[in-house]
């Protein structure tokens, strides 16, 4: 098929490329995305955040790895703070100023400006991880070492994280029977549990963006040998994620029917109940009357 232009056609042709407006709904769009940009920056100003520390391609978007984190850290702190609870406020606080304190030490010994050390971005991704620990847990070196940290005073920084983790722990632990706290559920090692089926309740729901469902992304990384505490500092969307929430996922695995290692996840990051603790859920289960695997909770 051919097709002819008019003498004025051939003009427009010749004086250059057509250059149609830019539709008023684009436009508005445009300030929009401006105006929740500059408050994003405005808002991780006030919370102390040196800006010049953001990469300019993030400063240009608006978003991305390091912003993603700040905002997840402070929005965290935010959440305690807005119940009331100022005392998990001020532990919070103190963490990070443990690691700050661990990072201006180490920036001295090896001679590195702090932000070489350990970039902030990656330094309330840690704090998010260790303040999302359960009672019990620890921060894992490799997990550390896998999530970005590369100082050579890593361990030093793991005993940093893990006395502040065995600080805020040490009173809701304290009144807990020794005996029954050392007698723990065991699982072998290297014989992962293989459900014979999924739980009848569960459905399997993809994301249509990654057509695999969210606790599936954080199961393929765990089965492939990644620490919980690994996968939470480091999501694709830049934004991390509890610990709890991992293993969380990786419990929904079981009940959706897939292998999981259990072995390697308690003794990873979630120790398995106590026999109080077990008993204590028998008990509950008698009493109420309600099976806990018979029906939707």
């Amino acid at each position: 098929m051919v097709y002819d232009l008019t003498a004025q056609g051939v003009q427009v042709v010749m004086d250059g490329p057509i250059v149609l407006p830019v539709p008023s709904s684009i436009r508005e769009q445009e300030k929009v995305e401006e105006a929740k940009k500059q408050r994003t920056l405005s808002e991780l100003k006030d919370k102390g955040v040196d800006i010049e520390n953001i990469p300019q391609s993030e400063l240009e978007s608006g978003d991305g790895e390091a912003i993603s984190a700040y905002k997840r850290w402070y929005s965290y702190v935010d959440s305690w703070s807005s119940k009331g609870r100022s005392d998990m406020v001020d532990q919070l606080d103190d963490m990070k100023s443990r690691i700050e304190g661990w990072r201006m030490e180490m920036a001295e010994r090896y001679r590195m400006a702090p932000s070489s050390v350990m970039e902030e971005h990656l330094l309330v991704r840690v704090c998010y991880a260790t303040a999302s620990l359960r009672a019990g847990g620890h921060m894992n070196k490799d997990a550390l070492i896998a999530a970005g940290v590369r100082s050579n005073g890593i361990n030093e920084l793991t005993f940093v994280l893990n006395e502040w983790v065995d600080k805020v722990h040490k009173h809701s632990q304290s009144g807990e029977n020794e005996n029954e706290a050392a007698c723990v559920m065991t699982f072998v090692p290297g014989e992962p549990f293989r459900p014979a089926n999924s739980w009848r309740f569960a459905v399997y729901k993809p994301n249509k963006k990654s057509g695999k469902a969210a606790w599936e992304l954080s199961y393929d990384r765990f089965a492939a040998g990644e620490h919980p505490q690994t996968i939470a500092m480091t999501q694709a969307s830049g934004k991390p994620i509890q610990v709890a929430t991992v293993v969380g996922h990786i419990l929904e695995a079981l009940t959706m029917g897939r292998v999981v290692d259990l072995h390697r996840l308690s003794t990873s990051e979630t120790p398995p109940p106590t026999k109080s603790e077990w008993e204590d859920l028998a008990r509950c289960s008698i009493e109420t009357g309600i099976d806990v695997t018979g029906g939707k909770s």
